[in-house]
């Protein structure tokens, strides 16, 4: 079982540059990707491979696209993922398993036969990888998780990390002095 991780280094997580720095953004897009790592290499998942180049579509289309086994794509920005939560993702006897974003996005997606399918990321891509998944016939699970839901786009997002969080992005945090107002919480 393989997994992949589309990551933009380039302006990495630019909707939190109010809060951090262009320097730091990096360093904290690095620290995610390394919880995301940490989650995969305690899951049932064997491999992994991260995604560096061209547009996200394009990058995990590519990847997929002669895969005949079973792979799971996971988004970078995802610190508070455990491994429990790719070995439920994976364990389901669905065809496809969505987990959505907050926003209507698709934080994690588990194709069974990633060659019959092709991803449409961006806005709303969890109804649209919903519907692609069932106009080819394919059974669908939707997994619901607040930890998987939970990425870090923008600035108050970064509060469900400094609440939850225990690994390498919730530590960058606190090693950069980004903490919770305990009087006011997200104003």
């Amino acid at each position: 079982m393989k997994a992949i991780i589309p990551f933009k280094m380039e302006n990495a997580k630019s909707r939190l540059s109010p809060l951090l720095s262009a320097l730091e953004r990096k360093e904290f897009a690095e620290r995610m990707l390394e919880d995301v790592i940490h989650a995969l290499d305690n899951s049932v998942v064997r491999k992994y491979e991260v995604l560096t180049g061209g547009t996200l579509d394009d990058a995990i289309n590519g990847a997929i696209r002669d895969v005949q086994t079973p792979i799971l794509i996971v988004m970078p920005d995802l610190p508070l993922i455990q491994p429990r939560h790719i070995n439920e993702v994976v364990g389901s006897s669905a065809d496809v398993v969505i987990a959505p974003g907050r926003g209507g996005g698709t934080n994690l997606l588990f194709l069974r036969e990633p060659h019959l399918f092709k991803v449409q990321y961006h806005n709303t891509s969890f109804l649209r990888h919903v519907q692609i998944a069932q106009d080819r016939g394919m059974s669908v699970d939707i997994y619901d998780s607040f930890f998987v839901s939970t990425d870090m786009d923008v600035p108050e997002d970064l509060v469900e990390l400094l609440i939850h969080g225990t690994g390498a992005a919730a530590r960058y945090l606190c090693e950069i002095d980004v903490t919770i107002s305990t009087i006011s919480g997200r104003d």
